[in-house]
């Protein structure tokens, strides 16, 4: 009973009920206002006295705040990094087979396979352009241990970026430094010295180029970006390898590559525009803007996010209902206990207090529970959301909205708490005892 632990700042009183049906108004007594740290105690034994019923309420809280801040967490940093991962690019010259979606997965995002080819041939006519700073060839397909490899050149060492400002950063030696050498993306794990095969056609188990062995010569820095996750190896050793010999047209078989990374060397529209219209007026590849394609990604994913946030909202609702169910279920099982402190002099409003304070104490410690929960399944979701999506997590990310979600929980707990305060606030002692 709360008030059998002795209530707080309490001076001496007396009472005296000419009958048990006597209101307090009957009674004499001389009693402390409760103090602010007092009313917290008394809220935080009334949550003991119904642990099960308060730590079931809290759960439910706990979830729908953790599934909120999960769906926050993981459409936040996906959009990031989809965009971080678009701006090393400024045009994705691709084959002109499939769509743009296809090539923009294959190529930049390291996931599934690239639709068309760019005959190498036509690589060479735009490294010569005088108005391109660079054209880099890639060629995808096969994977080691589940990783994209790429056939590159070393001008994606020195040239480019895969986010303005910041190249790759290399420890070891070269992949273009010496035959069937290989260099590892930061989230490979594979180390300086670790020999393998790729697996033809990105099939696992795959023994078609058993006999071609590669050498992790090198390792890159972590970037945040899909690049992290590819080994890249040399377009020349790339198209070696047995089955690799270009893209057949016929009979004739023409070297190529899957896409090309290209930058002109003005931003400007003025000069980046006719470059794209010419590339796309031709009949050999097409010019991709991947930001406008992201864009047009994250947009039909939009509506995927907000069934999600509605859900995860709509449960933490249903919890908050929960909340004012609970108390004021419990109201009627403290009905006499209720009643005896007011019948020891309690005023009505420190009663009110009490009660309010138990469904924000609440609603805080579930919300709490549910930024932790929500920052594990975020943490537990992200590598299978990494393999699927191509893009790379921070799993320290924290929302600058996580102290605003503590603060419209306290008040929700305020709101939650207001009938069953109201139902303590006009008790009727003489009936309840």
């Amino acid at each position: 009973m709360l008030f059998s632990s002795g209530f707080p700042a309490c001076g001496a009183h007396s009472l005296r009920l000419s009958s048990p049906d006597s209101d307090v108004s009957s009674a004499s007594v001389q009693l402390k206002q409760p103090s602010p740290m007092s009313l917290f105690r008394m809220a935080f034994r009334g949550l003991r006295q119904h642990a099960l019923a308060s730590t079931l309420t809290a759960l439910s809280l706990a979830l729908g705040t953790a599934l909120t801040l999960a769906v926050l967490l993981l459409a936040q940093r996906a959009r990031g990094a989809f965009e971080e991962t678009a701006l090393g690019v400024q045009v994705l010259v691709a084959g002109n087979k499939g769509s743009r979606v296809d090539a923009l997965l294959g190529t930049l995002y390291h996931t599934g396979r690239a639709p068309g080819r760019v005959a190498l041939s036509y690589v060479e006519r735009l490294q010569t352009d005088r108005r391109v700073e660079y054209a880099i060839p890639v060629a995808v397909g096969d994977r080691v241990a589940g990783h994209p490899l790429v056939g590159t050149t070393g001008a994606i060492l020195d040239a480019f970026e895969p986010r303005p400002g910041q190249r790759f950063q290399l420890t070891g030696r070269r992949f273009d430094e010496g035959p069937r050498f290989a260099v590892a993306g930061a989230a490979t794990g594979l180390v300086i010295g670790t020999k393998f095969f790729p697996s033809h056609g990105g099939v696992e188990g795959d023994r078609t180029h058993a006999h071609e062995v590669f050498t992790v010569v090198g390792t890159l820095a972590p970037t945040g970006t899909a690049h992290d996750r590819a080994v890249w190896v040399s377009l020349e050793d790339f198209l070696h390898l047995e089955g690799h010999a270009g893209m057949g047209r016929g009979e004739e078989e023409v070297a190529a590559a899957s896409a090309i990374f290209l930058k002109a060397k003005s931003a400007s529209p003025a000069v980046l525009e006719p470059l794209i219209r010419e590339i796309n007026d031709g009949t050999e590849a097409q010019a991709i803007r991947p930001m406008l394609v992201v864009a047009e990604l994250l947009a039909l994913f939009g509506t995927a996010r907000t069934v999600l946030e509605w859900v995860s909202w709509l449960v933490t609702g249903i919890a908050i209902v929960s909340v004012t169910v609970a108390l004021y279920n419990a109201m009627a099982a403290r009905g006499r206990e209720m009643a005896l402190l007011r019948a020891l002099g309690m005023p009505r409003t420190s009663l009110l207090l009490v009660v309010l304070l138990e469904s924000v104490v609440l609603c805080v410690c579930g919300a709490l529970a549910g930024l932790i929960l929500g920052h594990v399944a975020a943490v537990v979701a992200a590598p299978w959301v990494e393999s699927a999506a191509g893009v790379t997590f921070d799993h320290g990310l924290l929302l600058p909205a996580e102290p605003l979600i503590l603060l419209a929980m306290a008040v929700a707990g305020a709101v939650a708490g207001v009938l069953p305060a109201m139902r303590a606030y006009r008790l009727d002692v003489s009936r309840s005892l």
